[in-house]
């Protein structure tokens, strides 16, 4: 089936992660021709984790990249050989399949070269009139298959042979003198012929045509160590069906591109385009072999089909949002710069959080909901409302949040303590983990903002390691090139938000009319990033542009 990749944004909180679960469901209870698969594009932070464990739901996915790699294609099964096989017979897998190229493999997958429609026709080109086995003897036992032959003849359990050949049109004094002990002769039902050849000896005599000499002639090569074969094909395609029998291996071409599963599909199409097979060939992990990428690959390349739930702006989206094909979006935060080749289903509701919005798609399409997606859902709006408090809670967010609680016969504020425990736990990670564990970023024009949030109840944990935090939003922010990088740290239970700042921190001042004090502002009332803070400092950045 087709898949569709159901994900929130970087850095992703409990909402980005609980309304993608639970779209993905939704879409998987209404559309059954697709399979959407719920992901994340980042790691989980304490508080989602909980949420995932107290409602024994798996993880999602981990998505980094939308790009394509070589996994994602579709690989048909690779028409492959062995090496033992016979020129005649990757030819016969050529002209099956309608392919230029047939890899080598050995017995465990691994390729050992290739053969190329070109390499067989220029050998055959390049070796008329020359019918000599010397530098690549042939396989009895493949010989005769390829010949549709019977052995005969073989007391002495030949298993090669390497010589000259020779087609009996001559007369048996004549060509007595020409052959050799290692040489093969062609005859029909020349018998004088063949006879003549077990003087020398020859080392084989294919009788052509079907023909099936005396049996006086067959215990001679016998006595002599001659082998005989007999084979229904006439004499000239005999010998062009000798020269087939040889080896494949010496035709192969041991230097051959290749690419593995990890590599992105942008430096395969430059070794594609830029290779003399025009392809490449795919290994697993291992070095085995599971196909073959052509230029036809590359028309026929089809990106990553993708559903971005709690945000629609570049800088939040998963790394290659660019090269995918976004089928819809829905979320409830501003519209950002997200853009598509042809109109999809977006929707962007006012409200206070994307769970809330997908708890609702499921009442109006009457579609059932299990219990595990309910405690997701409901989690997912108590964690990006702080527990229904926040200025971008509405009606219909206290509404569906109820419903969810009672489907599931839980407290809410009891559930929303528990996540609250869960999220302020801050033991073990370092300064950056602190500031980009919750953290979003935008665009104002030229400026770039990133604003990361901690919910906590005890701010004394982060005052002990107030020096290195804020040292690190500095470092953070040059790296980053960002205008204003800060953090602000929230509790819901006393309403406030404290916000720690590097670079232009002036732009908090004059949005929030507020002085720095120790190094913080004091933002009562401002709970929420996207309206209460985010908001403000745009509009002020964008007045200051004007």
């Amino acid at each position: 089936m087709e898949r569709v990749i159901v994900i929130g944004h970087k850095n992703p909180d409990s909402d980005s992660v609980c309304s993608a679960i639970g779209y993905a469901f939704f879409k998987n209870s209404v559309d059954r021709k697709r399979l959407y698969i719920p992901a994340r594009a980042g790691e989980l932070n304490p508080e989602t984790r909980f949420i995932l464990e107290k409602f024994q739901v798996e993880e999602p996915e981990l998505v980094e990249s939308l790009k394509l790699k070589l996994r994602d294609m579709e690989f048909r099964t690779p028409v492959v050989s062995s090496p033992d096989a016979s020129i005649k017979d990757v030819v016969d897998l050529m002209k099956e399949h309608e392919i230029r190229l047939i890899p080598l493999v050995d017995h465990e997958g691994k390729p050992l070269g290739i053969v190329t429609q070109a390499k067989v026709a220029r050998e055959m080109v390049e070796g008329l009139g020359r019918r000599d086995l010397s530098h690549d003897p042939v396989d009895v036992s493949l010989l005769s298959r390829v010949l549709d032959g019977r052995v005969l003849s073989n007391s002495r359990g030949r298993r090669t042979l390497g010589g000259r050949i020779f087609v009996g049109v001559r007369k048996p004094e004549t060509l007595t003198k020409s052959l050799g002990k290692k040489d093969i002769l062609l005859v029909g039902d020349r018998f004088d012929v063949a006879r003549a050849a077990l003087s020398v000896p020859v080392s084989a005599v294919i009788f052509t045509g079907g023909v099936n000499p005396p049996q006086d002639l067959i215990e001679e090569a016998r006595a002599r160590g001659v082998l005989f074969i007999t084979t229904p094909y006439d004499t000239l395609s005999t010998a062009k069906l000798v020269e087939l029998s040889r080896p494949a291996l010496s035709l192969v071409r041991k230097e051959f591109p290749t690419a593995f599963l990890d590599e992105p599909m942008e430096e395969i199409k430059d070794k594609v385009l830029n290779s003399s097979i025009r392809g490449v060939l795919a290994l697993d992990y291992e070095g085995r072999l599971v196909g073959v990428v052509t230029r036809t690959d590359l028309i026929n390349l089809k990106p990553k089909k993708v559903i971005l739930v709690d945000h629609n702006e570049v800088s939040q989206a998963v790394e290659g949002i660019e090269e995918a094909d976004i089928q819809e979006v829905i979320d409830h935060h501003r519209i950002g710069e997200i853009s598509t080749l042809k109109p999809i289903y977006f929707y962007v509701e006012p409200i206070g959080s994307t769970s809330t919005i997908v708890a609702d798609f499921f009442a109006q399409k009457r579609v059932a909901m299990p219990r595990e997606i309910a405690g997701l859902l409901l989690a997912g709006i108590i964690s990006d409302t702080m527990n229904l408090t926040l200025s971008t809670t509405t009606a219909k967010d206290r509404r569906v949040a109820r419903r969810l609680a009672s489907l599931l016969k839980v407290d809410i504020s009891a559930l929303a303590e528990e996540l609250l425990k869960a999220a302020s736990h801050l033991e073990g990670l370092s300064p950056e983990e602190i500031i980009f564990r919750d953290f979003k970023e935008y665009h104002f024009g030229k400026k770039k903002v990133g604003v990361g949030q901690v919910i906590i109840s005890d701010f004394s944990p982060l005052y002990e390691r107030e020096e290195e935090i804020r040292r690190a939003l500095e470092e953070s922010r040059q790296r980053g090139g960002y205008a204003l990088l800060a953090l602000m740290i929230t509790d819901p239970l006393r309403g406030v938000s404290e916000v720690w700042a590097a670079g232009e921190k002036g732009l908090i001042r004059q949005a929030f009319r507020v002085e720095e004090m120790d190094g913080k502002f004091l933002l009562k009332g401002v709970l929420s990033r996207k309206k209460d803070f985010i908001t403000r400092l745009g509009e002020t950045i964008i007045r200051g542009m004007l």
